[in-house]
């Protein structure tokens, strides 16, 4: 009788076992679950973070606020920013290209609309590459009236976190065209007659870019990501590679 009810306790005691052997899987799948579940949330915030420094950025350059530019890029030495005529490189080289007019006149527009983002983290969530689309118009104060354009480009960036705060590491940026309309948009009686000297607009990157490759040159800006259902690398190198480029204007 008592090696019966061992028996029976034994059984009892197995049978218990096997039922918190199958709660701690269960547990150990929920945890897996939460902590992968986790990590989207984070790339899901990383990406809102990135999302509204771009289009804080694009905000800023409406009234060419400087320091609050500037600020948007990291500070480490290897930031730069390139635009049609060349490469601004360091914090230093970003000041220079940003800070060349402290304060913008009433005339003064530059509205680029930051548009059609694909971003893509980093395995580690700490750096970033995005694409953009920028299209907007223009109003560049010259003498008593304003130059009037409209333009469109494209933008590749790559981002880095920095104490937690997201920022740009590098802009790149591609001319599609800037178009000015005959008669423009601003009617004369509007003008302010404001001037920006000329000396403070001065382009003078680190180094100049060589080529013309805006509109219609042909040139395609190579896409920071690879094509989100084949995961195979897009064809623009080797489009570019067969392009005959025109050498850059703006080069001194």
């Amino acid at each position: 009788m008592v090696q019966k009810s061992l028996a029976a306790r034994v059984d009892e005691l197995t049978e218990q076992v096997k039922k918190l052997s199958g709660l701690a899987r269960q547990v150990d799948a929920l945890k897996k679950e939460i902590k992968a579940k986790e990590s989207r949330l984070a790339a899901l915030e990383d990406i809102e973070a990135i999302q509204r420094l771009q289009c804080a950025y694009g905000y800023y350059l409406e009234h060419w606020m400087s320091e609050e530019i500037i600020a948007c890029f990291s500070k480490s030495p290897e930031v730069s920013a390139t635009f049609v005529e060349g490469t601004y490189k360091g914090p230093e080289g970003i000041r220079r290209y940003f800070g060349r007019m402290p304060s913008a006149p009433p005339d003064f527009m530059h509205q680029v609309m930051q548009v059609s983002p694909v971003i893509t983290l980093d395995t580690k969530g700490t750096s970033a590459r995005g694409r953009w689309y920028g299209y907007g118009a223009l109003a560049l104060p010259a003498g008593k009236g304003a130059r009037q354009l409209y333009m469109s480009v494209v933008y590749e960036m790559e981002y880095i976190k920095e104490e937690g705060i997201w920022k740009i590491f590098r802009l790149d940026l591609l001319m599609h065209y800037a178009y000015s309309p005959e008669n423009g948009w601003v009617s004369p009686q509007k003008l302010k007659a404001a001037e920006i000297p000329a000396e403070p607009m001065k382009l003078n990157p680190d180094k100049w870019a060589e080529y013309e490759t805006g509109y219609p040159s042909g040139f395609i800006l190579p896409h920071s990501f690879k094509h989100p259902v084949t995961g195979e690398e897009t064809p623009e190198t080797r489009i570019n590679a067969g392009l005959k480029l025109e050498p850059n204007r703006y080069r001194t």
